[in-house]
């Protein structure tokens, strides 16, 4: 958790299934961070607070609705609260390319002042392949400080490349708030190894007039002791952000995790019997000798010539699972799919990760990348 301004982003995507799909499910997480943080901010004295950071996150087949906020008890007796809220439309891929529009709106207070609250539109025009990517777009919107607003303009380009089983992205942007204007150049990275879990960035304020300047990175590690719960370490240094009213600072911040999760993996009754559906297609640019099969009882079978098989998907909670083989069947996934729609990806022979042949292809959810869309009725 950041306390100096939310560190967040909407840059998760859910795409349009068949429209032959009989019905579509939403998947639903939704998690909250009790913790103590450690925040100096520029020009202030180091102070100690008790935290509390929920989260929300609704992604439908086509629409991504995202809310966290953060709640901060200092020692002095004063208080810090923030609060934001973003909804996202995705425009189906044509080919490699695909269309986002993103709506935020959010607000801040400190002890018992009138806070800042700002509404941003941003869209975005995404170009993907399986293992790189990259978007431009461009935001629009307003901040306030009581009854004094100031337009809000940002130019942004990026790039994504999933290598080395971690997603590396770099991206630069030109921000315009009031008088106040400045560009930033940033790098990240996210990799996922079993229980643990690493995100990190690194960024610098290469010019401004009236943000300041300087070096900031921040990062974050997770490690799940169980399906609901794991142990986050965070912290770093972030820059003065005029959108949002938060001066630069520093913070160290530990925390538990405790997360709830749909039940997917119960397998649905079945009134009718129907074929199995085969995602398939021997024009793909991915391995032709790899395949996907959903049973008509729910469950998954990847087929592939290959030493080992991972499949990673919202019904893993994106931790790697090792698939195992039975011959003929292929590699099977240990549990049936409840009725829903899913995002996955998977590695043959501990590789990169890939979408299988067939299956349609959208931009990932946690960032830069590309995954699958798996419908089961």
């Amino acid at each position: 958790m950041n306390p100096g301004r939310p560190a967040w982003a909407v840059t998760a995507v859910v795409a349009c299934s068949s429209a032959a799909t009989p019905r579509l499910v939403a998947q639903v997480k939704a998690a909250v961070d009790l913790g103590v943080s450690n925040v100096h901010y520029d020009g202030f004295l180091t102070s100690t607070a008790a935290a509390i950071s929920p989260s929300f996150r609704w992604a439908g087949p086509r629409t991504l609705v995202v809310a966290n906020g953060s709640y901060l008890r200092f020692a002095s007796g004063n208080r810090s609260l923030q609060a934001n809220m973003a909804g996202s439309f995705f425009r189906a891929p044509l080919g490699h390319w695909s269309g986002e529009l993103s709506a935020l709106a959010g607000a801040s207070q400190y002890r018992d002042f009138t806070g800042f609250s700002h509404a941003l539109l941003t869209g975005r025009v995404h170009v993907d392949g399986a293992c790189t990517g990259a978007w431009i777009g461009g935001t629009s919107g307003t901040t306030s400080f009581v009854d004094a607003q100031r337009p809000v303009g940002a130019l942004l380009a990026g790039v994504w490349r999933r290598q080395f089983s971690a997603i590396w992205l770099a991206n630069a942007s030109y921000s315009r708030v009031g008088d106040s204007a400045y560009t930033d150049v940033e790098g990240a990275t996210r990799a996922v190894r079993g229980r643990f879990t690493f995100d990190g960035s690194l960024g610098a304020r290469v010019w401004s007039r009236g943000g300041g300047h300087g070096v900031y990175g921040e990062a974050s590690g997770s490690y799940a002791v169980g399906p609901w719960i794991a142990l986050v370490l965070a912290g770093g240094r972030y820059p003065t952000d005029p959108t949002r009213g938060s001066v630069a600072g520093r913070y160290v911040t530990l925390s538990v995790r405790l997360t709830a999760l749909p039940g997917r993996v119960a397998s649905p009754p079945l009134i009718l019997p129907r074929p199995a559906t085969h995602h398939s297609s021997p024009t793909s640019d991915d391995p032709p000798a790899v395949s996907a099969e959903l049973l008509d009882d729910g469950g998954f079978v990847i087929h592939a010539a290959a030493r080992t098989v991972e499949i990673e998907g919202d019904f893993t909670d994106w931790q790697p699972l090792l698939l195992t083989e039975r011959d003929p069947a292929g590699w099977v996934l240990p549990l049936p799919l409840a009725a829903g729609t899913y995002r996955f990806s998977i590695r043959i022979d501990g590789g990169a990760w890939f979408v299988p042949a067939g299956v349609t292809k959208v931009p990932d959810e946690f960032g830069p990348g590309t995954v699958g869309v798996l419908t089961v009725p």
